[in-house]
């Protein structure tokens, strides 16, 4: 069904159009109302080198050069799955990411916690710091047992207050909206075509189907067709006229004879020219 096919039907069933936006509008704000909001907390983490590279009196700032190999490597640490049990068994319907600050080139580590309350997201970044360092020393203390060898770090920044975060609301009712508008759209073309085809059926019933004709009533018969002349119902051809019987009596032949009176003889008179004249003044012409 193309574009111009779908506006035609929309002008013509706009009522189909009017309801299938109230439901739309309906799903969507049904849909952002019953999601519940999430709450985001987030937190960054830097990581600082061994004391033992670091001379008295440097700034360890100064020399955060080849810490990004162990970000990557405490990255895959927090997002395994001991440390997701742990996660679960305190919030199950919270979630977190662990990934390497993009804006920075820095080895700064940025923890991001959704919670579907705000004290459940805040006490998921709360036990994500707490695992950190844990973390850290728990994977260096397999390589070197001196504390002064081992990369250390600290929080540079925790949200004290989660915030609510509506992406997963709007995200709802959007996928609500798109849903209900494409199910109009099918309604719209299966409702069009079923009156169109009604229509149809309307216009070329019993008796108007097959070039235009029209068929008599039943008990109606139809006079002969005349020569020259199509009378409705018949299919536009001279006919014949009806052929002649020899056989059957004339108008003339078929009258009864009825006596006539006997007119008596007009005598030869002197007079006869006068009655003759006066009789033919009497006679009444005939149309």
């Amino acid at each position: 069904m193309q574009l111009r096919d779908v506006v035609s039907a929309g002008r013509r069933r706009w009522w189909v159009v009017v309801i299938g936006v109230l439901c739309a509008l309906g799903a969507g704000y049904g849909a952002y109302a019953t999601t519940p909001p999430t709450y985001e907390a987030t937190a960054t983490v830097l990581l600082l080198p061994p004391r033992a590279t670091v001379e008295e009196g440097d700034n360890p700032l100064l020399q955060l050069g080849g810490l990004n190999e162990a970000v990557d490597v405490l990255v895959l640490e927090l997002s395994g799955q001991d440390v997701r049990r742990r996660v679960e068994e305190l919030q199950p319907d919270a979630s977190y990411e662990v990934v390497n600050e993009p804006s920075t080139s820095s080895p700064v580590l940025l923890l991001t916690v959704r919670g579907v309350t705000s004290q459940g997201a805040l006490q998921i970044r709360d036990e994500l710091l707490t695992t950190t360092p844990k973390s850290l020393s728990a994977l260096q203390s397999k390589i070197t047992s001196g504390s002064d060898q081992q990369i250390t770090s600290r929080v540079v920044s925790s949200d004290k207050v989660a915030e609510s975060v509506g992406r997963d609301r709007v995200r709802s009712a959007l996928i609500a909206l798109v849903g209900v508008g494409v199910l109009t759209l099918i309604a719209l073309s299966m409702i069009d075509s079923a009156l169109r085809r009604r229509a149809e059926r309307r216009l070329t019933g019993p008796g108007r189907r097959g070039r235009g004709r029209t068929s008599p009533p039943s008990g109606v018969v139809l006079p002969p067709p005349v020569q020259g002349h199509a009378p409705g119902g018949h299919d536009g051809k001279l006919s014949p006229p009806p052929p002649v019987h020899d056989d059957l009596p004339s108008p003339e032949t078929s009258r009864p004879e009825t006596a006539r009176p006997e007119t008596p003889p007009l005598q030869s008179s002197p007079d006869a020219p006068k009655a003759t004249s006066a009789l033919r003044d009497r006679r009444v012409p005939q149309p």
